[in-house]
């Protein structure tokens, strides 16, 4: 009987971390609206939480500029990078894109909206969103063991597994893996 229990558990956690998410609205640094967690049928969404001031997230630039290569053939890949800073300006939002050179669509949350519906709380913190909801939380990959001990190249390519495995509609094998990097900081009220 406890196992009956505990499996009913796991298949309830299952299906809660699968389920629709509510979409919140951001703007990019042009002013145009996005629902990063409203997905089509055959589509994947990336978003990655970041911060300006975050010296990991800001190290995750080349690496965010290859993944994107990666997927900018798949129509069916969009990737978003969310600012979480409630001070900074999109004028200093599309300057940092400029300086880090990055790829994707700029989405401003100085409210932490979109931060709060994913249950984000590291920049940088990678989230894979399918039609099905969330299939992946957690850190882009294990060159940052944790803080102050970065290796010098990653071996476990975490996000880009998990994008593929969403892709096909297969189950992320570790869809929560802890990210390391920055807390966010405290939204705008």
């Amino acid at each position: 009987m406890k196992i009956l229990g505990f499996v009913t558990l796991v298949a309830g956690l299952v299906v809660a971390a699968c389920a629709p998410l509510e979409v919140p609205v951001l703007v990019d640094c042009q002013g145009v609206q996005h629902a990063p967690l409203a997905v089509a049928d055959d589509a994947v969404h990336v978003i990655i939480f970041i911060s300006h001031e975050c010296p990991i997230a800001n190290g995750y630039a080349p690496t965010l500029r290859e993944l994107h290569m990666k997927w900018s053939s798949d129509p069916c890949t969009n990737l978003f990078l969310v600012h979480v800073d409630p001070d900074l300006s999109v004028a200093a939002a599309i300057a940092h894109a400029k300086d880090y050179e990055l790829p994707g669509t700029i989405l401003m949350d100085p409210e932490q909206v979109l931060a709060r519906a994913c249950g984000a709380t590291i920049t940088p913190e990678a989230i894979v969103v399918s039609a099905a909801g969330i299939g992946y939380r957690g850190r882009i990959d294990d060159q940052w063991r944790k803080l102050g001990s970065r290796a010098p190249e990653a071996s476990q390519h975490d996000l880009l597994d998990a994008v593929a495995n969403v892709l096909q509609g297969k189950a992320v094998a570790q869809p929560f893996p802890k990210a390391v990097g920055c807390l966010l900081p405290e939204p705008r009220r």
